[in-house]
C-alpha cells in the first residue's frame, strides 16, 4: 500500500518541481558543489543552518581554500572567522580540520566514493553521505533532512522519530526509477508548501494522499 502511495506522490511532485540541475538552485549557482570536496564541505557546514548563511560561509571559505591541505594551512581562528555564518562554527572548525587530515592520511586527499568510507569521516553523518552518494557519485540514495522527514511523516508514508529511521524506510519503499530525484522533489515541497509551523494544505498537490490533511479536515 505504501509503495503504491509513494509512487503516486512522486508522480505528482515530479510534475510540479524541477530538479536542481534545471532550476535556479542556489548551490549550483554559487558553485558549492562544483567539486567533490566542495560538496562534502558545503553539506557538512549546512547542518542546522539556513541556505543563505551556508552560501556566505562557503563563498568566504572557498576564496581562501579549496583543498584539504589549504584548509589545514589556515589557522583555527581564521577558519572559524570564515565559516562564522553557520551554526556551531567552533565545533565545525574542529571537525573540518580533523576531516581534512583524515582525507590526506587515508584517502590521498580525495573524497571517498563509498558511503561506508564517507561515514568514517569526522563530522559526516548519514544525510551528508547520502547527498554525496546521490549527487556526486551516481548512487541511488535518498538523503533525508528535517524537511523530507517532516513531509514523509505527515503524508503517512513513514511513522518515524529520526531522520535516519526515515532514510532507512524511504530508501526501501521507493522504486529505483524515483530514487535519483526524490530528495529534490520532497525537500522543495517541504520548504515551499509543507512548512513546519503552518503547512499550506490548500495549495498542496498531494493533499488527497496525505494523512495529516485528512485528519485536519
Amino acid at each position: 500500500m505504501a509503495k503504491k502511495k509513494i509512487e503516486k506522490i512522486y508522480e505528482k511532485l515530479s510534475d510540479e518541481y524541477e530538479i536542481f540541475a534545471e532550476n535556479d538552485n542556489e548551490w549550483e549557482k554559487n558553485g558549492l558543489n562544483s567539486t567533490d570536496f566542495k560538496s562534502l564541505v558545503s553539506v557538512m557546514l549546512s547542518t542546522m543552518t539556513h541556505t543563505k548563511r551556508v552560501i556566505r560561509a562557503c563563498n568566504s571559505l572557498y576564496e581562501k581554500a579549496t583543498t584539504p591541505k589549504e584548509i589545514l594551512d589556515l589557522s583555527d581562528d581564521e577558519l572559524t572567522e570564515l565559516i562564522k555564518p553557520v551554526a556551531h562554527y567552533n565545533r565545525k572548525t574542529k571537525h573540518l580540520k580533523e576531516m581534512c587530515q583524515q582525507l590526506i592520511d587515508n584517502q590521498d586527499g580525495k573524497v571517498p566514493r563509498t558511503e561506508k568510507k564517507l561515514l568514517e569521516l569526522q563530522g559526516v553523518g548519514r544525510k551528508c553521505a547520502d547527498i554525496l552518494m546521490n549527487f556526486n557519485f551516481g548512487g541511488d540514495t535518498i538523503a533525508v533532512d528535517t524537511h523530507v522527514h517532516r513531509v514523509l511523516n505527515r503524508l503517512g508514508i513513514v511513522d518515524t522519530k529520526t531522520n535516519e529511521q526515515t532514510a532507512d524506510e524511504i530508501n526501501e519503499l521507493t522504486p529505483k526509477k524515483y530514487k535519483k530525484h526524490a530528495h529534490e522533489w520532497l525537500i522543495q515541497h517541504g520548504m515551499n508548501i509543507c512548512k513546519s509551523r503552518k503547512p499550506n494544505c490548500e495549495e498542496c498537490i498531494v493533499s488527497d494522499l496525505c494523512d495529516y490533511y485528512e485528519k485536519a479536515s
